[in-house]
């Protein structure tokens, strides 16, 4: 999966997370998607050697 991929689907993540939440105070998952793609997106811009926050001055 390439980075933009890895960033749409933890958007998607991040958007369910919250709209479950607001649903249901005690709606907990299992695995947590949200991390899940944080870990994966960090671990690649690592191997990549891309900046996770570019300073663009």
């Amino acid at each position: 999966m390439d980075l933009n991929q890895l960033l749409y689907h933890h958007q998607i993540a991040l958007i369910e997370f919250t709209a479950r939440s607001k649903r249901n105070r005690d709606a907990g998952s299992r695995f947590d998607l949200v991390c899940h793609y944080a870990t994966r997106i960090a671990r690649l811009q690592k191997d990549m050697g891309v900046a996770a926050c570019p300073q663009w001055l």
